[in-house]
């Protein structure tokens, strides 16, 4: 396969909501190395305001990428977020992709 076709094959696969943005992407590949993290750590990470940070992650919810679940800590509530087998599929299939590509 030429690159141009693993290209055109890499851009088929972020044309979908869920991962046609940088964002939910980076997200996604944190969770995917951290299999877990709160929201004030993704928001630590992204630096994005709270509001954008919680939509991204319903949009990730939404297509079955990410669970997220409110639990009482000793520091008060969080909001643990981890990427499900659908997420860790998805990512897996990204890193082979970009992989695939020759420079």
């Amino acid at each position: 396969m030429s690159n141009e076709e693993k290209i055109k094959e890499l851009i088929k696969f972020l044309n979908n909501r869920a991962l046609n943005n940088s964002v939910r992407l980076a997200i996604l590949i944190s969770l995917y190395t951290f299999n877990q993290m709160t929201f004030s750590e993704l928001l630590e990470y992204s630096r994005i305001p709270k509001s954008s940070l919680m939509m991204h992650i319903q949009i990730l919810e939404d297509e079955g990428l990410v669970n997220s679940k409110k639990d009482f800590t000793v520091n008060g509530i969080r909001m643990f977020i981890r990427i499900t087998d659908k997420g860790k599929e998805i990512i897996k299939e990204y890193f082979k992709l970009v992989s695939n590509i020759n420079y």
